[in-house]
């Protein structure tokens, strides 16, 4: 018995396949959320923790310490571990001083820097959030803020999509200009400190000639594939 082949599978195999990759690079294309850098001070220095970005600071050495830290705004499964401590310093030295993090936003937008925080009652209750687009000049983003007395669970969080000029931008820089501390020992505490991005989609580019030709090929074999069949084996005319 004669089954008759219902070619219209096999004229449909071609559109569904091409249907398949396009939603496969549209997929590849869709926005991801990524940590540029994340400080966590658990090893109780400056370096950055994960990812890439370098943190420098203009207080007084001898008063950034490490105490407790907390798993608030904590991310990759980072323990509690340490907490950047920073104290006003003799005569309140730090007063108008900052920490400065270096982080290039290349390839992402819409940039949110978070970190969690406490001060004590005579530590820097009036601290300014600042960003650069050149790494110089920076500009205040927002209004000063003051420390909880713990650092509960909430994190800090600024969102800096509306700052256009930061995306994409290797020279992104951001500030914390710290104010208001009343004694020498009074401190701020600062931990789990992360920036994140939204990544970019891939520009599209000209395949090289290598791939043309492999495409080309492909294509090729298809349509010798589904001539083949609508003429049959036999090689006669179309099958009825």
């Amino acid at each position: 018995m004669f089954i008759k082949p219902d070619y219209r599978l096999t004229r449909r195999l071609p559109f569904n396949l091409i249907c398949a990759v396009l939603l496969f690079f549209a997929a590849s294309q869709a926005a991801l959320a990524d940590e540029l850098a994340i400080w966590n001070f658990n090893d109780s220095d400056l370096n950055v923790d994960h990812g890439s970005g370098t943190l420098t600071s203009t207080l007084n050495v001898a008063n950034i310490l490490f105490a407790a830290g907390t798993t608030n705004n904590a991310r990759q499964g980072d323990i509690a571990g340490q907490a950047l401590s920073l104290q006003g310093g003799t005569g309140n030295a730090n007063n108008g001083r900052n920490l400065t993090f270096n982080v290039s936003t290349v390839g992402f937008s819409n940039i949110l820097v978070s970190f969690a925080t406490q001060g004590t009652s005579t530590g820097f209750n009036s601290n300014q959030f600042q960003y650069s687009l050149d790494g110089i000049n920076f500009v205040d983003f927002g209004s000063p803020y003051t420390p909880l007395t713990a650092f509960g669970t909430v994190p800090l969080v600024f969102s800096l999509s509306s700052i256009l000029g930061l995306n994409n931008n290797p020279n992104a820089a951001f500030r914390i200009v710290f104010n208001g501390a009343t004694t020498s020992t009074g401190n701020n505490r600062i931990d789990n400190v992360v920036f994140e991005g939204t990544s970019d989609p891939v520009p599209e580019t000209i395949p090289e000639p290598t791939t043309a030709i492999l495409l080309l090929s492909g294509l090729g074999g298809l349509y010798k594939l589904r001539r083949k069949r609508r003429t049959g084996d036999h090689g006669g005319p179309p099958l009825q």
